[in-house]
Parts: C-alpha cells; sequence; structure tokens
C-alpha cells in the first residue's frame, strides 16, 4: 500500500495568525480527543500577518479558492465537505480563516500510531530513510487508516491512496500528495 504525506499546495494563498498563541495550542495535539475543551481559533490569510514586504507581495500572487490548507501540525477543509470524513476516526472541530471566507474545519486526527518502521535503522540510516521518500511504513500498525500521524513524527499528515482519490475526485484545491513510501 503506497502512502502520502499530505502538504499544503504552493499555488495557493498561505494562512497564519496574528495572535501566536493559537499556532502554539496546535503542537500539543497529538491524537487526543478536543471536543470538549474546543475553542474556535481565528486564522488569517497570510498576506494580512505578515510584515515582510517581499513575502507579503509573494501571497498576493497566489490563488485565494483554496478548500483546504495543511499549516504545519494542522490539517482545515471548508465544512461544506464534513460529510465526507464522518467515517474516519476525526474530530471535526470549527476554524475560521479570514473574516469573509467560509467557515473551516479542524481535522484532529485521532489516529496516531507508530506508523515508520525504524527498527534496526541508527540516526544515520533513519535520516536517509526519510529524504529518500522510500519510507517503510508499517501495515498492521496502520491497518485500514485512510489518514493518519506517525506518534514520533507527529507533524505530519499521512495518508492512503484512497484517501488522496477522496480529495481528488471532490476536487478539493489546496493540497498536494507527495509518495512518501510504501506500508509493508
Amino acid at each position: 500500500m503506497e502512502i502520502y504525506k499530505i502538504e499544503s499546495d504552493s499555488q495557493y494563498k498561505n494562512i497564519s495568525s496574528c495572535d501566536e498563541s493559537i499556532i502554539n495550542r496546535f503542537k500539543d495535539f497529538k491524537g487526543q480527543s478536543l471536543k470538549h475543551n474546543w475553542q474556535v481559533p481565528t486564522f488569517q490569510l497570510l498576506e494580512n500577518v505578515t510584515n515582510i514586504k517581499s513575502e507579503k507581495n509573494s501571497e498576493l500572487e497566489k490563488k485565494l479558492e483554496f478548500d483546504a490548507k495543511c499549516y504545519g501540525n494542522m490539517l482545515f477543509y471548508k465544512s461544506k465537505f464534513d460529510s465526507l470524513f464522518e467515517h474516519l476516526n476525526i474530530e471535526l472541530l470549527p476554524v475560521i480563516i479570514g473574516a469573509n471566507e467560509s467557515n473551516f474545519s479542524f481535522l484532529n486526527v485521532l489516529n496516531v500510531v507508530e506508523a515508520i518502521d525504524f527498527s534496526n535503522l541508527d540516526y544515520r540510516q533513519s535520516m536517509e530513510m526519510l529524504k529518500s521518500n522510500e519510507i517503510k511504513f508499517i501495515k498492521v500498525n496502520i491497518g485500514d487508516f485512510q489518514i493518519f500521524r506517525d506518534r514520533k513524527l507527529i507533524n505530519f499528515y499521512y495518508c492512503s491512496e484512497s484517501f488522496k482519490n477522496l480529495i481528488k475526485t471532490n476536487n478539493m484545491q489546496g493540497l498536494k500528495f507527495e509518495r512518501v513510501g510504501e506500508a509493508i
């Protein structure tokens, strides 16, 4: 089974927050349920947050019509797509992006497993495997998960071909999928 890393498509505008505590809050989200203590965060388009002129100019040239965004350890989709994800082991939590934008949902992926096989590898070999995009994933630990995060490399979202096809079939804009390895 081929495995893909989910990333933002760089042709679409980026998001950020003027309030760093909002961004920092997400680093503690490691697959635990969040629905009972969720406070709806607000993000803005990066062009409205950055003070760096070259970054602002670059952002102004990008497309606005994104349906999804992968921002660090955060994965957002427009709420109108929520029903597509209800069968997955995730929580859909409300997020606001921009004052005039559609509401989004944060996909809190509850599938955090030891997915990458680092057994019998030293540090150098592990780094080489990760850089080569020939990562060995542990199929038995991934099971039927279509989207998951690795316990050690928690900042990345990984998915199966079926999740990638779900996004492509529904013509969701804003993400790209990079093949990074295989589950065996």
